[in-house]
């Protein structure tokens, strides 16, 4: 299983919140990713996994809801932010 390191979804989250704000500050989307990075970086151990949970699980509707259109920068960002999802819920071989 692959390991992950808290810092490597932190670090492609605060790009992809650097890069949401930049170009589209006053969108859901951007404030819900910029929201669920601080609550991530507060957060270790089995708060960590279900704080990463949680922003799976309604990350997805606050975008489809948002109806922004996204750049090819932040596809990209979402989606390699996304590929972690792989990992599964609470099961991760994540090192904190």
């Amino acid at each position: 299983m692959a390991h992950v390191k808290k810092e490597d979804i932190v670090g492609v989250m605060e790009k992809l919140a650097a890069v949401l704000t930049a170009n589209h500050s006053d969108s859901p989307t951007a404030k819900y990713v910029s929201e669920a990075l601080i609550d991530l970086r507060k957060s270790d151990g089995v708060a960590f996994t279900g704080a990463v949970q949680q922003f799976f699980d309604c990350a997805q509707v606050v975008r489809i809801s948002d109806h922004i259109v996204f750049t090819d920068e932040e596809t990209e960002l979402w989606d390699h932010l996304f590929a972690f999802k792989q990992l599964g819920n609470n099961l991760w071989g994540l090192s904190i």
